[in-house]
């Protein structure tokens, strides 16, 4: 049996509720009234229980949806805090990388000047020792 009215209700009518939405009608509230839980009172388990059950349900279920929202809202905006630090750690590690090539290279360098000056003959030592000892007299450096 196929049927279009949601949870049987032609056997309870009195449980068949359509959702209140952006319907003009406006039920009163509970301030509406001068007597407070009048109907309430006579009868416990009627329309007006059953409307202001569906009104909480309705409630809950908008605050959780706004919840649902904040909650992905929040991760989407952590994930992209995680990926920018990922990127700037990267970026970190290839600037450490290429400081510690330009420092080797750079004591490569500076051990081949050494090994040049230690290659250096005897005579060539001997014969290049007045010129130096001139330029550190007179102020002049290489």
């Amino acid at each position: 049996m196929h049927t279009t009215i949601p949870f049987q209700s032609q056997f309870r009518p009195d449980l068949s509720l359509k959702r209140r939405g952006n319907s003009n009608i406006h039920a009163p509230m509970e301030s509406d009234t001068n007597t407070p839980f009048e109907e309430e009172v006579q009868v416990p388990h009627g329309q007006a229980a059953l409307q202001a059950a569906w009104d909480k349900l309705y409630r809950a279920r908008a605050i959780l949806e706004a919840e649902q929202a904040h909650l992905r809202d929040d991760r989407i905006a952590i994930q992209g805090e995680l990926d920018s630090l990922d990127a700037r750690e990267q970026a970190v590690a290839a600037r450490e990388l290429r400081i510690r090539q330009i420092e080797l290279q750079a004591a490569l360098a500076q051990a081949e000047a050494e090994d040049e000056r230690e290659s250096e003959s005897t005579i060539s030592k001997l014969t290049k020792a007045p010129f130096h000892m001139a330029r550190s007299v007179f102020g002049q450096k290489k």
